[in-house]
């Protein structure tokens, strides 16, 4: 399958040199070890799903897997994502992978007309208002849901559409780890205990899930739950089969279990990360020998499980030590398979031709570029950026001269699914045809003096959701296809104004929160 792609072809179509393309090839091949790592590039470009197939093929076919100093796997203390099971939306009919619907997918879910269509949005520490493809639809689908609910810290565009938003604690203000814990042959587990105290009235969210679930009903009386707090640990697990055992549809509760029964017992106001435990405890099982190596100790089973959790509250430690041949005990089969029917198929099929733009729309938008000064939807006050205030968008210069605009202009961004005015700004170092915004704006914030303004584009208005991978789901939006338009009197009057009060906000003082 491979040896029928039209290699020069598709040469030609990336603008790249066979000569350089040969030299990586002769690298690759030459190289005792090398490790692939990707990006939003490719992950957000077109073929999605087919770039993250071959971009393992590369490591995979010329040997450079499970060896030091290539790719390898991971070991997990809590896992990130489910198990798929070939489950798909009566909507869209995308399959749930890894147990989740695309983002992208979210307006079409909640507006169909449809029996089984989503009726309630929960959402917590995340922005669909602005993040999500298609920020319209979403507008819309967020009022159209019989409820909808936000759990954050700040006052989010999410949130300014939502029927309640519950008080969350800030990261500051109470027990964290990350999930993010993908190192090889030893990964590391952090908990970060509180800086500060929560403000009145916040709460955890393990606390807001907690109370909810015992509104529902689905908890168990308290006293039962305080008998097993005070009870031994070692009895613990014991106890909560029980009450599953009664109740089976506790068994999707069960962090809360925890939280409601251990998290008691743990020393200052940890009682959230107590479903650690239960992972501390799954670890100890299935790889017993690495986390013996982790924690230096000759302790099986549960008394395993309770080593590695003590040693997780005392402080950052290893969870799990590997020597290299056991990444292949990780994997879920004997042999990775390598040929996937589906991709192969898309493969064959792709043709350099039909990637050429649209002439009604000639640039390619990287929509969401990662810049030195931005980072993502956190950095709500605009204090917190001095650098770029407006978001710029890049454009090469002549693709400005091309519309009669000079850099520091208002230009305009049109795509099929909307227009964004911006400040542009002259970059050579684009490739002909290429403009780019970037992440992280787009936000309302309080003004110098108490009134909302919002801060830089918002990108999502310039992208539609349905242009996306037809696998994985996954925006194109490092390719939007686009124009550039000289902005209106009457736009550059507008966005004029609002830069100006942004710059007043930016140079009034020190950030004042979230």
């Amino acid at each position: 399958m491979l040896a029928k792609v039209p290699v020069d072809r598709w040469i030609a179509h990336a603008e790249v040199s066979r000569v350089d393309v040969e030299r990586a090839v002769d690298l690759i091949c030459a190289a005792e070890a090398m490790t692939v790592r990707v990006e939003l590039g490719i992950q957000q470009g077109r073929h999605s799903t087919l770039n993250s197939y071959l971009e393992k093929l590369l490591y995979l076919i010329t040997g450079h897997f499970g060896r030091r100093g290539t790719n390898n796997l991971h070991s997990w203390l809590l896992p990130l994502w489910g198990a798929t099971t070939g489950m798909r939306s009566e909507i869209t009919g995308f399959e749930y992978i890894g147990g989740l619907l695309p983002a992208n997918t979210l307006a079409e879910e909640v507006l169909a007309d449809h029996p089984n269509r989503v009726r309630a949005v929960w959402v917590e520490s995340s922005n669909p208002a602005n993040t999500f493809a298609g920020t319209r639809d979403v507008e819309r689908a967020l009022r159209a849901a019989e409820l909808s609910v936000v759990v954050d810290v700040a006052y989010t565009e999410t949130a300014a559409l939502a029927d309640y938003v519950l008080p969350a604690a800030s990261q500051h203000e109470k027990w964290e780890f990350t999930l993010f814990t993908f190192e090889w042959p030893t990964n590391y587990f952090q908990l970060r205990r509180p800086l500060l105290d929560p403000l009145p009235g916040t709460l955890v969210e393990a606390e807001i899930y907690a109370r909810l679930f015992d509104a529902l009903g689905v908890l168990p009386p308290s006293g039962i739950l305080g008998e097993l707090a005070a009870g031994p640990r070692a009895e613990l697990q014991a106890g909560l089969g029980a009450l599953v055992q009664a109740m089976p549809e506790r068994a999707a509760i069960l962090p809360v279990l925890l939280y409601r029964t251990l998290g008691a017992s743990l020393p200052g106001g940890a009682a959230s990360i107590a479903p650690l435990w239960a992972g501390c405890h799954r670890a100890a099982k299935t790889m017993t020998v690495p986390v013996q190596r982790a924690l230096g100790s000759s302790a099986t089973g549960a008394q395993l499980g309770e080593e590695l959790f003590e040693r997780i509250l005392a402080g950052p430690t290893p969870f799990s030590v590997h020597e290299q041949d056991e990444v292949w005990s990780l994997l879920r089969r004997e042999r990775v398979r390598l040929a996937v029917p589906e991709l192969l198929d898309w493969l064959a099929a792709l043709d350099p031709a039909a990637e050429r733009p649209d002439p009604a729309y000639p640039l390619s938008l990287l929509n969401g570029q990662r810049r030195a000064h931005n980072a993502n939807q956190i950095l709500r006050d605009p204090r917190w950026r001095r650098t770029d205030p407006d978001g710029a968008l890049r454009a090469r210069p002549e693709e400005l001269a091309a519309i009669g605009a000079s850099p520091g202009d208002w230009v305009a961004v049109v795509t099929p699914a909307g227009r964004v005015v911006v400040r542009a700004e002259a970059d050579p170092a684009l490739r002909p045809g290429q403009l780019a915004l970037p992440h992280g704006y787009g936000m309302a914030h309080p003004d110098a003096h108490g009134r909302r303004v919002v801060s830089g584009p918002r990108i999502n208005l310039l992208t539609d959701a349905l242009d996306r991978d037809p696998i994985a789901g996954t925006p194109h939006h490092k390719d939007v296809p686009a124009r550039l338009e000289p902005a209106t009197e009457q736009e550059r009057a507008r966005a004029e104004a609002d830069s100006a009060r942004v710059r007043e906000t930016v140079g009034s003082g020190r950030p004042t929160g979230l």
